[in-house]
């Protein structure tokens, strides 16, 4: 008996990850924030702005920012399940050596010789949308990063608590992990 119970335990562990539904891109970032479906039964009501702020700190040299792919991750999935994109507010609060990535690209080049950043087309598509990124201003100072050295359209705050707090009081939660 038990060692029957054994087998299908194992059985199911075996496949379980080939019965798991495949990322996909979109519908808002076809390229990147991929999501899968999800057969899900707590429901989002019509009309429910949900607005989410991500904390990002590490950089990805030469691949696209995990941080900020969650962020658009988040846009994705929801979008697909329903909810409309005018419904769905994101803001990544950036600080730490993921600042770079939010660079123009001469800048980026310079503090990083012979690599080319893989997050700015990611980055520019996802401001189009109307997702912010507020970066620390503190941060910005100590890395040697001014407000002229950042794409366009992204924003400075003064600190990273200060564009957290800001963006608490405009009813952004803060994601927990």
């Amino acid at each position: 008996m038990r060692a029957l119970l054994i087998a299908a335990l194992l059985a199911a562990v075996a496949h379980g990850p080939a019965l798991a539904a495949e990322p996909q891109g979109g519908p808002v970032f076809a390229g990147f924030g991929k999501h899968t479906p999800v057969e899900h039964n707590v429901a989002i009501p019509k009309g429910m702005v949900l607005r989410h702020v991500y904390d990002v700190t590490k950089a990805a040299p030469g691949k696209l920012n995990p941080g900020f792919e969650t962020a658009a991750r988040f846009i994705n999935s929801h979008v697909a399940n329903g909810v409309a994109e005018r419904d769905v507010a994101v803001a990544v609060v950036v600080h730490g050596p993921a600042i770079a990535e939010l660079t123009k690209p001469e800048v980026y080049a310079a503090r990083n010789p012979g690599t080319t950043n893989a997050s700015e087309a990611m980055v520019k598509e996802m401001l189009a949308k109307g997702v912010r990124f507020l970066v620390c201003g503190q941060a910005a100072n100590a890395m040697g990063v001014k407000k002229a050295d950042l794409l366009p359209g992204v924003e400075l705050a003064i600190s990273a608590s200060s564009a957290h707090a800001i963006l608490q009081a405009q009813g952004y939660t803060l994601n927990p992990f």
